[in-house]
């Protein structure tokens, strides 16, 4: 019982299925009982750890209890940290011991479960946005723009500027294709004068 261990003298020997130990092969010990099995392997009393970690003894108490083991808040976490580097534990590896482990199959299941939803949200987006640009279409169209269009080969469109220019009377309107003359054929045309004979 008092063998030398870490320079310290007079450190009890726990063994591992004794108290504070797990009950049963292959059970998982709680964060607060493999804190205090570390803390008695290294002759440290409660009062020393306190006192390097500035602790109070209490919660030091309650959390080698396990009190804390079923509530992994950011203080209970900052606790276990501490208390680890005050022993010379790694401090991220004794906090994995006090998060719950995931089953497998209810995390592939969440995951698949989250990719469904943003499926279907992702399609509720495409057919939200599809639906406005077409109402923003029909919406911003210009009255009377279904109008037949001409089927000659000519196509007029409407000009604006030029219309209010025309009804202002700053600008005399140019004839439309119904008022323009028709365009003279090669026979219609008169013939040209005969040369003058030169000196």
């Amino acid at each position: 019982m008092g063998q030398t261990q870490r320079g310290k003298p007079g450190a009890p020997e726990v063994a591992p299925d004794g108290p504070g130990g797990p009950s049963a092969p292959g059970a998982v010990e709680s964060i607060g009982r493999h804190l205090a099995r570390e803390r008695r392997l290294r002759g440290i009393s409660l009062q020393e750890l306190s006192a390097t970690t500035r602790i109070p003894l209490r919660s030091l108490e309650r959390l080698e209890s396990g009190a804390f083991d079923d509530d992994p808040d950011g203080f209970v976490r900052g606790f276990v940290r501490t208390v680890a580097r005050a022993l010379g534990l790694p401090p991220e590896e004794t906090l994995s011991r006090m998060l719950p482990e995931v089953d497998a199959s209810a995390a592939s299941a969440g995951v698949g479960a989250r990719i469904g939803l943003r499926l279907v949200l992702g399609a509720f987006a495409v057919v939200a946005i599809a639906g406005g640009y077409a109402l923003w279409i029909a919406w911003t169209a210009p009255a009377g723009s279904e109008a037949p269009r001409p089927t000659g080969d000519w196509i007029y469109r409407r000009d604006a500027v030029r219309e209010l220019a025309s009804e202002v009377g700053s600008q005399p309107q140019e004839p439309t294709p119904a008022e323009a003359p028709p365009p003279e054929s090669p026979g219609d045309a008169a013939p040209p004068a005969p040369a003058e004979p030169g000196p």
